[in-house]
């Protein structure tokens, strides 16, 4: 199994957007084989998202979406340990150890549980990665 390692601080801003959020992002199931449109579904709870391309990454699934910047169309991202793309020298090699080399992104319904956690003190957040399983770890 490996682990992945999220500052805390970070975190807390993608669970409070989402909490907050209006709305929430849809999850896709699949795509359209004539278009290519993206097919989804509603999301029941509020959720974060889990995703793999530049770097390893927590983002809010709320919408509107937690942009950097006016000016930006990048959403706000917690990384974690060890690939993130601009601090982090070995992050391709990083993220491919830890959930291999394809992108990905999976919502998960797990704003309120990380909240508590954040809430009890946790100064990281530790998600468990094992064979495309991922599980929030224990306190």
């Amino acid at each position: 199994m490996k682990q992945l390692i999220f500052d805390a601080d970070d975190v807390r801003r993608v669970v409070k957007h989402s909490l907050a959020a209006a709305a929430q992002g849809g999850l896709t199931i699949g795509h359209d084989p004539k278009t290519g449109t993206a097919i989804t579904e509603p999301v029941a709870a509020a959720a974060v998202i889990l995703g793999c391309d530049e770097g390893v990454y927590l983002m809010s699934n709320g919408q509107p979406r937690d942009l950097l910047g006016e000016a930006s169309p990048r959403s706000f991202t917690a990384y974690a340990r060890g690939c993130h793309p601009s601090r982090d020298r070995h992050w391709r090699t990083n993220a491919r150890e830890l959930v291999g080399d394809d992108d990905f992104s999976c919502v998960l319904p797990w704003a309120h549980d990380l909240e508590k956690l954040l809430d009890a003190g946790a100064t990281v957040v530790v998600l468990n990665v094992d064979d495309g399983a991922v599980e929030l770890a224990d306190g």
